[in-house]
Order: C-alpha cells, then structure tokens, then sequence
C-alpha cells in the first residue's frame, strides 16, 4: 500500500527496535477484543501485521506460540480463522488494561512502609513474591511500599501515613536511565505520529495501524515500572507529557473495527 510519506514516517518511528510478533499480537486482542467473546479473525491480523512488514510465517509462529501458551484460543471458519482471548489470556489482558488506559495523574495518598526482622535470602525471596502479589513494592532488602490499607501483618513493622518524600535513590530505582530515556523515545514518536495526522487523512487501516503500535509502545513502558503517583519518578520523567499525547491521539484514531480494515 502507498503511504502519504508523513504516515510512512509515523509508522517507522513507532516501530523501530525489538518489534516481537507474539506481544504486538497480545496488543491487538487486548485492544481489540478484550470483551467476552470477541473474537479477531486471522484476516485482520494478517492485515495489520502486513501493515509494519511482519512476514505470514512469523505471524504462523506467533499464533501457535500464544496458543500453546494458552493465550489465545482460535477456530476455523470457512477458509479462514477467528482468534480469541481464553479466561486466562483475558484476566491478563485486563489486568494490564488497567494500567495502559489510565491517564489520569493520582496523588500520593494513603502509603505505608513495612519492614521485615532479618531472614535468611529463601524467606525474603518469598515474602517478597507474596507481597508484590498484594500490589506492594519492594523498596529494599526487606522493606515494602504500599498503597492503601496495610494487610494484617503484625510480624511486620508497620509506618503509614499521607506525607511523602521520595529520595533520589527511590526514584532512580522504580525509573531507571534506560527507561527514561525510552519515554523520551517514545514522546519523539508520538510528536511524528501527531504530525503525520495534521498532515494527512489517514484511511482505517492506517489509523488501526498507528492505533495499535501507540497501544503497543505505551504498554512496553508502562509495564516495565511499578504503578506508582507521578510524584515517584524523576522530575525529568516524561511519562505525563506521553500520557497526555497518548489520550489525544487515540481519540482522534478511533477505536478500529475488523470490518473496515479489510474494505477499501
């Protein structure tokens, strides 16, 4: 397909670098069909893949990967395919939905610390993986930030409260330089992205396109950090800016439909 040269540039910028098949998949169906029973058919897929040049066999490879995973489940329908999310593959999906849609800025409020006694590294190992599954950040050996009321935890030494101060080495911890410098990246590609649609009108296609790999590169970075109050990171952090960008963005791209991605 040609490309208005804007929009060709805006798609190369959004994805440059390690571009997985499997994960841009994850994208699209947690976009596109987070809802029970919605289905993608392999069609689209193949559509949208084709769009950032990902070759039919790798698509294949991706596909049977998710599926063996138990990401994904999918069915045949006449010559083709539809694609769905399975119960596991949704909570999933929906759990990081609720971090890639939240533009909003939270304040810090309602925090604690609990530190643990001395333990040997086996018991940390596994207190830490029990709190993190209460949604708790491991700050240090032995030490836990979280937000809200505190689990009844009376082994532990508890500190709560609303005032807040984040040293320096915090935030360095939870935004580490490479990070940064990836939102830095990322608000760069937003900027061509942002150019490219006051530059042209593009079609569905294209428009799910730029759609899914804004979706996809706000994902890669959001998850690599804990959900923290924007009062956590350095002061250089440009998460708010992509964030404001991003919530822009995909209301002027829309929310794409299979359908109209296969018209035209």
């Amino acid at each position: 397909m040609d490309r208005p040269q804007a929009t060709t540039r805006a798609i190369a910028a959004l994805s440059g670098g390690d571009l997985r098949v499997w994960s841009l998949i994850v994208t699209i169906l947690g976009d596109m069909a987070r809802a029970p029973g919605a289905e993608v058919s392999g069609a689209t897929l193949g559509a949208l893949t084709d769009a950032v040049d990902i070759k039919p066999e790798a698509l294949r490879v991706a596909l049977h990967r998710l599926r063996k995973d138990g990401w994904i489940s999918s069915r045949r329908v006449g010559r083709g395919s539809l694609h769905i999310l399975t119960e596991s593959g949704r909570a999933q999906a929906n759990e990081a939905a609720a971090r890639i849609y939240d533009f909003d800025t939270h304040q810090p409020t309602g925090w604690h610390v609990m530190v643990a006694q001395p333990m040997t590294q086996a018991g940390r190992n596994r207190l830490d993986a029990e709190l993190r599954g209460l949604g708790h950040i491991v700050i240090a050996p032995g030490a836990y930030l979280g937000q809200g009321p505190a689990p009844d935890r009376p082994d532990l030494l508890l500190l709560e409260g609303n005032a807040l101060q984040v040293p320096t080495w915090l935030s360095a911890a939870v935004m580490p330089p490479r990070l940064l410098q990836d939102y830095v990246s990322f608000e760069q590609a937003l900027k061509v992205v942002d150019q490219a649609l006051e530059a042209d009108k593009p079609d569905p296609l294209t428009c799910a396109v730029l759609r899914l790999l804004i979706v996809h590169g706000w994902r890669r970075l959001v998850l690599r950090h804990p959900a923290l109050p924007d009062a956590f990171f350095p002061p250089t952090w440009r998460g708010p800016a992509c964030r404001r960008m991003l919530r822009d963005l995909l209301e002027r791209l829309g929310q794409p439909r299979g359908a109209d991605l296969l018209t035209g």
